[in-house]
């Protein structure tokens, strides 16, 4: 049996909870209600947000080793299965493993190569608060690559789209992250 990203980061909160109460762990499934997902990375290199709880580091479009754990907190996404009120269409990339926005039309630039970003469609739908909301704020939405970068570090860090000198703020709105 393959371990989703979503049952890992539900086993892992069940059985912190488990042994914390003393508590024994028996194999039931877990709540919609606790769809959120953590093990969410900022990559200081490409100021990407990646999923961190795979068995590679991805592939970051500043180095080929991939992105970087290096300072970075523990990230939080709501699903839509939260019954959250956040934007809907955000994917994570199987590829890079970076979150991006699918409802644009477009699969955008994967620094994985060409053809864009590739999602399960059977997988997790994001919505992270836009505009307001508790947690660190600053994160932007890039309509070059489609991806989620922090844009409080003055920098624009690296967008894998052709041509560009980092990320874009253009049009994107103020996303708040939830981070440990």
């Amino acid at each position: 049996m393959e371990l989703t990203r979503r049952g890992a980061s539900r086993l892992a909160g069940a059985a912190g909870l488990a042994a914390a109460t003393g508590a024994v762990l028996a194999a039931a499934p877990a709540s919609p209600a606790l769809a959120s997902q953590d093990w969410w990375r900022w990559c200081r290199l490409c100021q990407g947000l990646w999923f961190g709880f795979n068995n590679t580091a991805g592939v970051c479009p500043a180095r080929a080793a991939g992105h970087s754990y290096a300072g970075s907190g523990n990230y939080t996404l709501p699903t839509t299965q939260d019954l959250y009120w956040g934007q809907p269409d955000w994917r994570w990339c199987d590829r890079c493993q970076g979150l991006w926005f699918s409802a644009n039309g477009t699969f955008g630039a994967c620094p994985a190569g060409p053809g864009g970003h590739h999602w399960d469609p059977s997988g997790d739908d994001y919505a992270p608060d836009v505009n307001s909301g508790g947690g660190q704020n600053n994160w932007r939405w890039c309509h070059q690559c489609q991806g989620m970068w922090f844009a409080a570090n003055g920098t624009g860090g690296v967008c894998p789209a052709p041509g560009t000198s980092g990320h874009s703020l253009a049009g994107s709105g103020n996303y708040y992250l939830d981070v440990d």
